[in-house]
């Protein structure tokens, strides 16, 4: 019940939070800012120089433009250094970046009437700018924040357009002035704008409302999906553990009656004896794996700390300890390595983990007489081991599973009956917290490869997971 009332108060905040505004991507909206002034300034050469029109106050349209690229800058200055805590070197809360976009927007809403209104006013087909910034301020912003930016953007427009056609203001041609002396003229503009502008934040903020509604509920489902994930780890270690102790202490009874009563036994007696110390030793195996499944999916939920590491000696190490099971096969196993393999961040253990299911998968998987080689090199700055065999393959409706949790292919299962289908999925989990990514190429019948890629140690990627 508990659990349910936390959902139902998180979906709860969530909700509440909609109203709140949705700042995003702020470099963006910088660098959107830039390619407007060179828009203008491209706008202006070719109003000046293509089309001739003379009409206009250039020496007003180009101080304009350079004011517009001072406060660029400005910003760029102000997001640098002026919305950050110093002390830790990131971004103050929210209410910062609000009030810089609400900053911006406003100045830009005036620095445009300015230059409709030395270009041609209310007749100027840029006044269709005017949409640009109340539709930002309903993506960016809260709904209250979209509506208050329209309804400064209508009274710009407005004020302009009245000025100019009383003769308050001087209007700069860009058409006939006769449209500036008819009243309807200026009614049927002002009530277009101005009615477009509330029409188009209203649409804006209502699909932005259910984009939003939409994300607080996949948040809620995504935290949701995190706490069962959680728990279902926590449940299998209790288990595991559980489970452990009695197996392998019925493991050591039958071995000891074996060892001490075996030959007084009848026959079909001893042999149904002897294969529970098999089964459990399956079933121990299993709960180990079980167990560090468990360990290495909470990862995150301890510190751990990666560290500089050759990974070469790390797989040449693995070969060694796998190579009398390969000589019992008789399968040839090769290493290939390049020379000078860089350091990478990593945690041993779990680097040693990754290579022993990759390498104790390609011999067991694979028949006599077969061969695995393990190649590990570089391209460009990532070290990647590649592990290939001639063993059975996987066949191709099954390669979209093979890192399933559990997940055993139909002819591996045939194959052999042992394995916990839980090797891939821990591999697959170690390769991902090392910041790394793992491919897989196979046809049945003919063998399959394993393709493991790590970035190389550099200041830029030292991970420590917490």
């Amino acid at each position: 019940m508990n659990k349910v009332n936390d959902s139902k108060l998180q979906r709860s905040k969530k909700s509440s939070s909609l109203q709140e505004p949705f700042i995003w991507r702020p470099k963006w909206f910088l660098a959107m800012r830039f390619f407007a002034v060179i828009g203008v300034v491209v706008a202006l050469i070719f109003a000046q120089n293509v089309y001739f029109i003379h009409t206009f106050n250039y020496t007003a349209l180009w101080i304009l433009t350079i004011m517009l690229l001072v406060c660029n800058l400005l910003y760029v200055l102000f997001y640098l250094y002026g919305c950050r805590n110093h002390n830790k070197n990131d971004f103050v809360p929210a209410q910062c970046l609000v009030r810089f976009t609400k900053i911006q927007i406003n100045v830009d809403l005036l620095l445009l009437t300015l230059m409709l209104h030395f270009s041609g006013g209310a007749t100027n087909p840029f006044i269709f700018y005017y949409f640009f910034h109340p539709l930002l301020s309903s993506i960016l912003l809260s709904k209250k924040a979209a509506y208050v930016e329209a309804l400064v953007a209508s009274c710009l427009f407005f004020g302009m357009t009245l000025l100019e056609g009383y003769g308050i203001l001087r209007h700069y041609n860009l058409f006939s002035p006769a449209y500036y002396s008819q009243t309807i003229f200026m009614a049927g503009i002002i009530t277009a704008v101005i009615s477009a502008l509330f029409i188009a934040v209203y649409m804006a903020t209502s699909i932005m409302d259910r984009l939003r509604l939409h994300q607080g509920e996949l948040e809620v489902a995504l935290d949701e999906l995190k706490r069962l994930e959680a728990e279902k780890s926590r449940f299998l270690d209790v288990v595991a553990h559980d489970l452990k102790s009695p197996i392998a202490a019925i493991e050591t009874m039958i071995n000891s009656i074996l060892a001490v009563h075996g030959n007084s036994l009848d026959p079909k007696i001893r042999q149904a004896l002897q294969r529970i110390p098999n089964r459990t030793h399956d079933l121990i195996l299993f709960i180990r794996e079980l167990l560090e499944f468990s360990r290495i999916k909470n990862l995150n939920e301890i510190h751990v700390e990666f560290k500089k590491l050759n990974f070469l000696p790390i797989v040449t190490a693995t070969v060694e300890m796998y190579m009398n099971q390969a000589l019992e096969k008789n399968i040839k196993m090769t290493v290939q390595a390049d020379q000078d393999i860089p350091q990478i961040y990593g945690h041993k253990d779990h680097l040693e983990r990754l290579a022993a299911n990759l390498i104790s998968n390609a011999i067991r998987y694979t028949p006599d007489n077969g061969s695995v080689n393990v190649k590990i090199g570089m391209d460009k700055n990532e070290i990647i081991l590649t592990v290939s065999d001639t063993g059975i393959g996987i066949p191709e409706d099954a390669l979209p599973n093979i890192f399933t949790e559990f997940f055993r292919a139909s002819n591996a299962k045939k194959f052999t009956s042992s394995g916990t289908g839980l090797g891939m999925s821990i591999t697959k989990t170690i390769v991902e917290q090392h910041c790394g990514t793992i491919s897989v190429q196979s046809h049945e019948g003919e063998g399959t490869a394993f393709t493991v890629k790590f970035p190389a140690a550099s200041p830029q990627n030292n991970i420590n997971k917490k």
